[in-house]
Parts: C-alpha cells; sequence; structure tokens
C-alpha cells in the first residue's frame, strides 16, 4: 500500500511546495509574501475544488475505464470537466482581479496600492489554473493504472520549473514574477505527464471531447466579453462605494458571468 501511496502523496503535495517555494524567493520583501499570500489563498478556492473533483471521482471512474477497456469516454469527460471549471475560473479571476482584491481586502492598513499589488499576482498565477488542472486529470489516469511514480517525477520537475522561474523573475518582477513562474509550471507539469502518457498509450481522447473543448473555450471567452461589459457599467457605483457595496456589485458581476458562460455553453451545445 505504502509502496504506491508515497509517491502519490509527493505529488498531490507538489503545488503546496510551489507556494511555499515562491514565498521564500520573494521573502527578500515582506509586502511581497502578504501579496502573494493573499493572491495565493484565492488561488486555491477552484484549485482544491476541482482537485477534490478528480481525487473522489476520476481515479476510480478512469480505473474502472481501464480495466474494462473503454477509457477514452473516462478520460474525455474527465478534461472536459476540468477545463469546463478551471478555464472560467482563470478568465473570471483575471478580468476581476482588482475588484475582488478591493472587495474583499482593502480595509483598514490594506489600502489601494496592496490591492493592485495582489491583483496583479492573482491576474498572473490564475493563467496557469487549467495547466494545473489538467496535471490532475493526466495524474487520475496515471493512478488508474497503478503508477504513482509518473505523475511525482513530472510534479517534481514542475517544482523545479517554479523555483527556477521565480529565481529568474523576482529580481526584475518582484512578487508578479514569482505569480507568473507558478503558473507556468503548472503548464510545465501537465505537459511533461500529457505527453509521456501519450507515448504509452494511456490517453486518448473520443470525438465528443474534440468537439467539446474548443466550444468550452469559446463560452469561457464570450463570459469573459461580458464580464468586462458589466465591469464598464457598474465601475463608477463600485469605486464610489463602501465595503458592502462593493460585496454586492462583485456578486452581481460574478453572476453575470456565471449566467453567461452556462448560458453560452447550453447554445453552443
Amino acid at each position: 500500500f505504502f509502496v504506491p501511496a508515497v509517491p502519490g502523496l509527493v505529488a498531490a503535495g507538489v503545488p503546496q511546495l510551489k507556494l511555499i517555494a515562491g514565498a521564500m524567493v520573494a521573502s527578500s520583501s515582506q509586502a511581497a509574501v502578504s501579496w502573494l499570500y493573499y493572491a495565493n489563498r484565492l488561488y486555491e478556492l477552484p484549485l482544491g475544488v476541482i482537485s477534490i473533483a478528480m481525487a473522489s471521482v476520476l481515479v476510480s471512474a478512469i480505473a474502472a475505464s481501464v480495466r474494462s477497456g473503454n477509457s477514452a469516454a473516462a478520460q474525455s469527460r474527465g478534461i472536459e470537466i476540468a477545463i469546463g471549471l478551471a478555464l472560467p475560473s482563470a478568465v473570471g479571476f483575471a478580468v476581476l482581479a482588482e475588484p475582488i482584491a478591493a472587495a474583499l481586502f482593502e480595509r483598514g492598513a490594506f489600502g489601494p496600492r496592496d490591492t493592485a499589488a495582489v491583483a496583479a499576482a492573482l491576474a498572473a498565477i490564475c493563467a496557469g489554473l487549467p495547466g494545473h488542472a489538467l496535471e490532475k486529470v493526466f495524474g487520475a489516469v496515471s493512478f488508474a493504472h497503478e503508477d504513482t511514480r509518473t505523475p511525482m517525477l513530472a510534479a517534481l520537475v514542475g517544482l523545479a520549473s517554479a523555483v527556477i522561474g521565480s529565481l529568474a523573475l523576482f529580481p526584475r518582477y518582484g512578487h508578479v514574477g514569482v505569480a507568473a513562474a507558478i503558473a507556468i509550471s503548472g503548464w510545465v507539469g501537465a505537459m511533461i505527464l500529457g505527453t509521456i502518457l501519450q507515448r504509452r498509450g494511456w490517453l486518448r481522447l473520443d470525438r465528443d471531447a474534440a468537439r467539446r473543448l474548443p466550444r468550452i473555450v469559446l463560452a469561457a471567452a464570450v463570459m469573459g466579453l461580458s464580464i468586462l461589459a458589466a465591469l464598464a457599467l457598474l465601475a463608477p457605483l463600485f469605486n464610489a462605494s463602501g465595503s458592502l457595496a462593493r460585496m454586492a456589485v462583485l456578486v452581481v458581476l460574478i453572476a453575470t458571468g456565471l449566467v453567461t458562460y452556462l448560458a453560452s455553453l447550453d447554445v453552443l451545445g
């Protein structure tokens, strides 16, 4: 039990290690560590939800499909779910980074400068959310084949890329460079693991996935445009309001995006 469990545990814990490593690199600036902390807390909300979904459902579903010899459908649905959750979350964070930071945190000693800094880090790190989500799906595929070592190695390569990227980008771009390095590392880990699984013949997509995935991307883009339009209309009200009113405006913006995204998915089939 423990021989396959330990590598799986390491692979699951690497995203947390990336955040710790990024904070260590940025530790020369106390403010940078705080800004990264706030951005990371927001980033981990959708990442945690997706991770729980992957761990709770996909591993067992894909394992059953592997044993039955029909794994393409389960894998395809898993990738659709991961992208369908992660991509709109990333787009929403990118578009609403500043309103989210302002509504949730801007009070007391947390001023407009802090809001802008947290928003910049959130916008940078959210670009890696789909990559981290795909890495979870690919990990589930590997786990279903009783291989926990390969996801661990891919995750460790991603961790190394996060550390190297943080060291390279922090001197010039500060905490935003660290957030960008963490985002890039998600795609690095996903690409490495996906390539290995593809070469082994373990990763397969069906025709429905090839049809649906581009439509999910389009629906997320439509959602992003709708939020931008709503933000342009409500920005004067948001900027002139207090904390509770800002939170209400933020809820309206998020609801607008959610309704638009779901409607777009339905219209696109």
